[in-house]
């Protein structure tokens, strides 16, 4: 709308002075419509006209929207139909012709009145080591200055609220499991009942009433602790509110503002630190004058006792070797040995690392990453084929990234300086490091570049010498060990009597 002095304005310069429209648009900056309808009118004040209130839904239209909201309640929030979902069915199917407005409108009251009649809970009660509760929530941190999405799996104690918190970068089965069995080991035992939503990975379908279709491993690993797992009813996260309340107690003291690390070990190593001193300093909520975890030690006595070992948190997958010298798991490309190239091996996932093995033997073992396409090499298992193709020691992926000791380099420029085919003598050097730690090869190396001996025939020496030594502080006498590892020459009056035998 506009003022009085406003349409007076445009009519002056209009009518009086007869500026034309364009003009009195760039003077007074209104619109081109409105001067139009101030020049066309006799209009000399603006003028509001309300639109009529449109008429609450009553009758069958209004029985059926609260049978459909009344239904709706009783489903998770995704689940339930939306306003405009409504207002669709409405026309297609009673052929409703009022307008989406009031549709939105009675949605609304019904949320209205729904949180006036909120749910009246009745507190719980629970013994010394009777349950425990689990859950899943999402977190965000800076690793490296970079935001990162992790997963937070958090098991409260129902009766101490002593609490277990870490970090993962997936919720996938084996890492639940991890969570769980490291849980145990803080607390030192185990409750006889654990609490949960209906997680995919503890449940296969729900049945009838609490009855659940359940997960063989997690059935496996339920039964190897001794505890009975309890499930909420759909849509019913409330049912288990001590990890819930843990939860957003975690997010706003220790995740708010973002939380800034350098890895996910430290992470979860804080993590720690912090639940045990949240217990530490935090009254217990029902028992007066203790503390959470003073609550803790009195109720590890009633847990259930650990088995000897712990459980085998992973996930067994069969790979074929590629001959790339890879194997293929979650996603991602792991190497092996070179020799291994074409045989069936077992790969077993863990939470923070992968472990191939062959024929019962462990062949690799990597850090565990849960990106998509990546290859993660290790370029020991790529030495021996070095030796029949040593130009890959330039360009191979492997070796492109590969932080060895600055002695190395030195070692190999001496190489370079005295043989043509240095790159060779420097690939059997390499080649040392699949028998011998990186500790002792460098050890080795310099003792090589103080004595000026060249060739892995003299590093063998070395190392061999310092792993079995004659005496103790004995210096290294090249040639002598040599000599221990070389085959004696025979005679050359030997070759002399079988040529004349021959001639013969």
């Amino acid at each position: 709308m506009i003022g009085v002095d406003k349409i007076r304005e445009i009519r002056k310069l209009g009518l009086v002075q007869f500026l034309p429209i364009r003009e009195i648009v760039r003077r007074l900056n209104v619109s081109r419509n409105t001067v139009r309808k101030v020049l066309r009118s006799d209009i000399t004040k603006s003028t509001y006209r309300r639109r009529p209130a449109r008429e609450p839904i009553t009758g069958s239209i209004r029985e059926v929207v609260d049978q459909w909201i009344e239904e709706d309640e009783k489903l998770a929030r995704r689940k339930r139909r939306t306003a405009w979902r409504i207002y669709e069915l409405l026309q297609g199917q009673y052929g409703y012709s009022g307008s989406y407005e009031s549709i939105a409108k009675l949605v609304r009251q019904s949320q209205e009145r729904r949180i006036k009649e909120r749910e009246v809970f009745i507190p719980l009660s629970y013994a010394p080591g009777e349950a425990f509760q689990f859950d899943w929530t999402d977190v965000q941190v800076l690793i490296g200055g970079k935001v990162t999405n992790l997963y937070l799996a958090v098991v409260t104690l129902c009766h101490s609220r002593h609490f277990y918190a870490r970090a993962y970068e997936s919720q996938k089965q084996e890492l639940m499991l991890d969570a769980h069995r490291r849980a145990f080991e803080y607390f030192g035992g185990v409750c006889r009942r654990g609490i949960y939503d209906n997680l995919k990975t503890a449940v296969k379908k729900l049945l009838k009433g609490h009855h659940r279709n359940l997960q063989d491993k997690f059935v496996r690993f339920s039964s190897y602790y001794l505890y009975e797992p309890q499930f909420c009813n759909p849509a019913r996260g409330n049912e288990k509110g001590r990890v819930e309340s843990r939860i957003g107690y975690i997010k706003r003291n220790f995740f708010i503002p973002i939380t800034e690390t350098d890895s996910t070990e430290e992470l979860n190593g804080r993590l720690l630190s912090f639940a045990l001193a949240t217990s530490r300093n935090k009254e217990h909520p029902n028992i007066s004058g203790k503390t959470c975890y003073q609550v803790y030690e009195e109720e590890r006595k009633s847990f259930v006792n650990l088995p000897a070992y712990g459980f085998e948190c992973c996930r067994i997958n069969a790979a074929a070797v590629s001959t790339y010298s890879t194997v293929f798991f979650e996603y991602n490309f792991y190497s092996v040995p070179s020799e291994y190239v074409g045989k069936t091996v077992f790969v077993r996932g863990y939470a923070d690392e992968l472990v191939v093995a062959c024929d019962g033997t462990e062949i690799a073992r990597h850090r565990r990453s849960y990106g998509r396409k990546e290859q993660i090499l290790n370029p020991i298992h790529y030495l021996s084929v070095l030796l029949r193709k040593p130009g890959a020691l330039r360009d191979g992926l492997p070796f492109k990234n590969w932080q060895l000791p600055e002695v190395f380099n030195i070692y190999r420029k001496m190489l370079n300086d005295k043989y043509e085919e240095a790159d060779r003598y420097f690939i059997r050097t390499l080649l040392l490091l699949k028998e011998w730690p990186v500790k002792e090869v460098v050890m080795a190396l310099n003792k090589a570049i103080d004595l000026g001996v060249l060739g892995d025939s003299y590093l063998v020496a070395i190392l061999r010498h310092d792993s079995q030594p004659e005496m103790p502080g004995t210096p290294v006498e090249i040639s002598r060990e040599l000599a221990r590892y070389q085959a004696k020459q025979a005679p050359i009056e030997q070759y002399d009597g079988l040529l004349t035998s021959k001639s013969k």
